[in-house]
């Protein structure tokens, strides 16, 4: 584990380093850097300096005194913060993660940037009747801003709908309390993006059996964008814990290969 400041970040770097830009994965709500370590080892593997952070409140990093009313915002400073350190960067986000490298791609020092199964901006609507049906139950810690944490089973439905069940029990104790202020402001699209700014190569990607952030939802943030897409057939929202991750990883890092040194 790595630290600049007082955030806590995975880091794998390559035996034999092929590529002058390092490359940082952001996780999503409830996450952590853990669920982005396959990613991390098989980056390296390619060359990358692949680092992933966690954002504040997320296990052990950056301590808040109330993880509640952190915003989206504030988890856009966290990966500032870690950019302002490492350098030129390519950013790959996931979830939240995903808006999050929207929110940091105007930057300078963001070389490229990928969305992957990315929250939406606001303008594009996420929340559909799958999600609705069981994300209703939330809406009181979202609007009271208090953390929380999603009951199991609605975890496996909209989250980890592509993995077996004795998997899921092992990840499950793996995810922790998010901040109520920042779901509601993914979940009714607060967040706003001005596209133009944002000049850097992009990437979205899509997987077609995601039922939180689904493909329709992926290329209308591609065409915001005018980014390449790219979708990851028979996979669900959590492409990095799925059987057969590598192939969409190694095309999304075929795809930075021809765009950063």
């Amino acid at each position: 584990m790595e630290r600049i400041g007082d955030l806590l970040l995975d880091r794998v770097a390559p035996a034999a380093r092929r590529r002058a830009t390092p490359l940082l994965f952001v996780h999503g709500m409830w996450g952590g850097s853990w669920y982005l370590e396959n990613y991390l080892r098989f980056a390296a593997k390619a060359g990358w300096d692949a680092w992933a952070v966690n954002l504040r409140g997320h296990h052990g990093s950056r301590p808040v005194g109330d993880l509640g009313r952190v915003s989206v915002a504030d988890y856009v400073t966290d990966v500032a913060d870690v950019l302002d350190r490492i350098g030129p960067a390519a950013v790959v986000g996931h979830s939240m993660g995903g808006l999050i490298a929207q929110l940091v791609a105007h930057r300078s020092d963001v070389r490229a940037a990928v969305f992957m199964t990315s929250a939406a901006p606001r303008g594009i609507v996420v929340l559909r009747w799958p999600v609705l049906s069981r994300m209703w139950r939330y809406l009181g810690a979202m609007i009271a801003a208090r953390p929380f944490r999603t009951r199991d089973d609605d975890s496996r439905a909209l989250l980890l709908n592509r993995l077996e069940a004795s998997v899921q029990a092992t990840l499950l104790p793996r995810f922790v309390e998010e901040s109520g202020r920042a779901a509601r402001e993914l979940a009714f699209g607060l967040i706003p993006v001005d596209a133009t700014r944002v000049r850097c190569p992009t990437l979205v990607v899509g997987a077609s059996r995601d039922r939180i952030t689904p493909p329709a939802v992926q290329r209308r943030i591609a065409r915001k964008y005018g980014a390449d897409y790219l979708e990851a057939e028979g996979h669900a929202h959590m492409l990095s814990l799925e059987d057969g991750w590598e192939e969409p990883l190694a095309r999304v890092l075929g795809w930075l290969e021809s765009r950063v040194a």
